[in-house]
């Protein structure tokens, strides 16, 4: 068995204990109540802040390493947000890519200007200031700044950034 903890626009957050392989769609659906509201889903960030996005056409993946390996995710830290369709990703965006520019220890030159470029673009995005060098930049943080960090924050902060512009390309347009 696995340990979730599912949050975010859900009727019952909590953490729910299944076995591995149930899907995405049982979690959020049948354990955690579904979407609140009246509202549907737009998206889940499968593995914490570090994790990447899944949209509605990806519920029926299967929570296990494989299941998800399968499609580029992982499951991290069992840890699940969920988004309703009124949510702002620019602002979800923002909001992680300044939680791991502030999480930066300082130590790895690459970590400590991706994190901060990557939040100084995403927050360009977010007030509707973005240009094409903040497309390059985030293009370049999230595939060159991970192999040059020691640790996890440096290795993994451009992932949900990276799938949301795999999933969302409108979002990133200039």
């Amino acid at each position: 068995t696995k340990l979730f903890s599912v949050s975010g626009d859900v009727t019952l957050p909590g953490l729910y204990e299944v076995p591995f392989g149930v899907t995405l769609r049982h979690l959020i659906y049948d354990l955690a109540g579904g979407v609140r509201g009246r509202n549907s889903l737009k998206a889940a960030l499968i593995g914490g802040a570090s994790g990447s996005f899944v949209t509605p056409e990806m519920l029926d993946i299967p929570l296990s390493l494989e299941g998800l390996g399968e499609h580029g995710l992982s499951i991290g830290s069992g840890v699940i947000t969920v988004f309703d369709d009124t949510r702002d990703l620019k602002d979800v965006l923002m909001r992680l890519a300044r939680f791991f520019a502030d999480e930066s220890c300082g130590v790895c030159a690459a970590c400590v200007s991706g994190t901060r470029n990557q939040h100084q673009s995403i927050q360009n995005l977010a007030s509707g200031h973005f240009r094409v060098h903040d497309l390059e930049t985030l293009r370049d943080t999230a595939w060159t700044h991970p192999d040059h960090s020691i640790c996890g924050v440096g290795q993994l902060a451009a992932n949900p950034i990276r799938s949301a512009m795999r999933h969302w390309p409108d979002l990133f347009a200039v």
